[in-house]
């Protein structure tokens, strides 16, 4: 159960990093962007209200683990829907990447978080059921 709480533990406080990039000036944002290399967005009205929003559903995302972690036990059919969804989103962006022609080094974090931890949920949380089981 350990192993599972820790996996657990790590997407959410990752996830929850979304809130801070709600709030960021977006002057910081852009910089971000010049560092990786893409081409910074026009501070049109819905480009800023669109990445705000999503690094909100990824904080909010990052509620959701935090859930899980405390007791994985109690929401088992959730454990899976993370798993499932974070394989989703590894496969997603090696996919975007790919399609959108970005250098490797700018996705191939999100593809290896994604399919990491998914596969790591997965396989944790197999073991914690069978503990609990005997």
């Amino acid at each position: 159960m350990k192993g599972l709480k820790v996996v657990l533990w790590i997407c959410g406080v990752s996830c929850l990093l979304g809130f801070i990039f709600a709030v960021l000036p977006w002057r910081t944002i852009t910089t971000l962007f010049e560092w990786f290399g893409i081409q910074p967005l026009e501070a049109r009205p819905i480009i800023v209200y669109m990445i705000r929003m999503f690094s909100v559903i990824v904080g909010m995302i990052g509620i959701f683990f935090v859930f899980l972690a405390l007791n994985p036990l109690n929401y088992g059919a959730m454990l899976l829907l993370a798993a499932y969804g974070l394989l989703c989103y590894g496969v997603l962006s090696l996919v975007g990447g790919i399609r959108y022609g970005f250098p490797i080094w700018i996705f191939a974090g999100d593809v290896i978080f994604g399919v990491a931890f998914g596969i790591l949920i997965l396989v944790f949380r197999k073991k914690t059921m069978q503990e609990s089981a005997t």
